[in-house]
């Protein structure tokens, strides 16, 4: 059987998906240039603001719902278009980078509020850390045309912290 490869599209600045290293950067609240990277740093701006302020939830569960629409659109007009019969991700592209930055808004609330060596410290690090890994498996069977992601998240956002 004979599978044909959709042609990529020339990667732009703006049109590639930040480097992992990139990302973490972006999610502890450096400016990374690209639209994924300022998405990411609002999504965890807006984490914190979660985790600070009980006031004002649906805003910020609104405004998070956007900013997870905006990456799905994107990575639908900017990435590779995936042949057909292509094993499709578990969830948005929108949906990882969300769950990240919940992640890494624990891990870096953590490290400058918690006891370093303590359990809670290490959960967050170790979680982060494994959803960087499965980020960088996701760009390469991107990259490499291996896997397609869903057009676009489906239903609510999940609640921070669960999966």
């Amino acid at each position: 059987m004979l599978v044909q490869r959709a042609r990529p599209r020339k990667p732009s600045e703006s049109s590639a998906l930040p480097s992992p290293s990139a990302l973490l950067c972006a999610l502890g609240g450096q400016h990374v240039q690209g639209p994924v990277s300022r998405w990411a740093r609002e999504l965890t701006e807006l984490h914190r603001q979660r985790r600070e302020q009980a006031r004002d939830l649906a805003e910020l569960e609104r405004r998070r719902a956007e900013l997870v629409d905006r990456i799905d659109t994107w990575a639908t007009l900017q990435l590779p278009s995936a042949a057909p019969g292509v094993r499709l991700h578990d969830v948005s592209l929108g949906v990882m980078i969300d769950r990240m930055a919940a992640v890494a808004e624990e891990a870096f609330h953590l490290l400058m509020n918690d006891d370093p060596g303590g359990e809670r410290m290490h959960a967050a690090w170790t979680r982060l850390a494994e959803l960087e890994i499965s980020y960088t498996d996701l760009v390469r069977a991107v990259g490499d045309g291996r896997r397609r992601l869903p057009p676009k998240r489906v239903g609510p956002l999940p609640a921070p912290g669960t999966e």
